[in-house]
């Protein structure tokens, strides 16, 4: 009797400290490509508003933007040499350029969605060449019929 006792008390022991041990140690999430996103189109302004986010430690210096950004049954337009600050330890920033937006003839009045695909590439000084691709869709903002997010 003693010794089944024991026994439950040494699994039960068992048990509590397996289920009070930590896990296994996840690795740091560092060194992930970057991320560029559409934050808004703006037709009647003729600019895109881009969010870039750097997912490293180290900090990107000198960088450089050129994209390609093509929207679902219309042709492509282009965009090259758009200056970015330098990127700190995981930032994320905001860049506007202007772009030829008219050249896409798309009736924003019909339509309340973009489907589109962003191609860039991103240069830096001190980091290798990026190409980041980036397929999504951007809704009409309601109460402003040439402006997509």
């Amino acid at each position: 009797m003693k010794t089944k006792t024991t026994l439950i008390s040494v699994i039960l022991a068992m048990l509590i400290l397996t289920a009070c041990s930590s896990r296994v140690p996840r690795k740091d999430l560092q060194n992930l490509p970057s991320l560029i996103e559409i934050k808004a189109l703006d037709f009647a302004q003729n600019t895109i508003s881009l969010r870039v986010s750097h997912r490293n430690r180290a900090t990107r210096e000198d960088n450089q933007l050129s994209c390609q950004l093509s929207i679902k049954d219309h042709q492509t337009v282009q965009f090259s040499g758009l200056n970015l600050p330098d990127l700190t330890t995981y930032a994320v920033e905001t860049v506007t350029a202007d772009l030829q937006l008219q050249s896409l003839e798309i009736n924003t009045k019909q339509s309340n969605e973009l489907s589109y695909a962003l191609d860039c590439f991103l240069f830096s000084s001190n980091f290798r060449t990026e190409q980041i691709i980036n397929k999504a869709i951007v809704y009409r903002v309601p109460g402003e019929p040439d402006t997509y997010r």
